[in-house]
């Protein structure tokens, strides 16, 4: 899969930053993703072309073959027209935004990792960390903590569980 950090990572370009497709609180409002897309439908057909996709990212000093960008459109086109309409657009940033959500996760988890590369967080290592944070717990504490959010009963939260424990859902 293809991913443009450039898409999500605002830049101080003419193009607007696009808003977090979610928040906290749900899905957010479609008009700063609306007016990207608009920015990016250089003529104004309603779709973007591979053509037009190049185009932006060598207005923003990045380096996209026409070959990639017809990947990416032909990834997300869904009429076949080898063009992307506003929904397949708003797929490919939904797409692009999970990513960056995850790295984000992934970041924090590693944080709380005893043993770097482990895979999982312990009571020893979630205890170590809200120490350095200034939040001191006792051992019992840190495993009455994880327990909820252990799914496999192994008294450590992997990765999967650490998701599941951050998702708002």
């Amino acid at each position: 899969m293809i991913t443009f950090p450039c898409l999500t990572t605002p830049r101080p370009k003419p193009l607007p930053a696009p808003a977090p497709l979610i928040g906290p609180s749900g899905p957010k409002d479609d008009k700063g993703l609306k007016d990207v897309f608009d920015h990016l439908d250089v003529d104004k057909d309603g779709k973007i072309s591979s053509s037009e996709l190049t185009d932006y990212f060598a207005s923003v000093g990045e380096s996209v073959s026409h070959k990639v960008a017809e990947r990416v459109i032909n990834e997300f086109d869904s009429d076949g027209d080898e063009l992307l309409d506003f929904g397949d657009f708003e797929k490919l940033m939904k797409q692009e935004e999970s990513k960056e959500v995850e790295d984000v996760l992934r970041s924090a988890f590693e944080m709380f990792e005893v043993e770097k590369g482990c895979g999982c967080i312990t009571p020893k290592g979630l205890q170590q960390m809200l120490r350095q944070l200034g939040d001191v717990k006792s051992h019992d504490e840190c495993v009455a903590m994880i327990r909820p959010f252990d799914l496999d009963g192994n008294g450590f939260l992997d990765f999967h569980e650490f998701q599941q424990m951050m998702s708002p859902t």
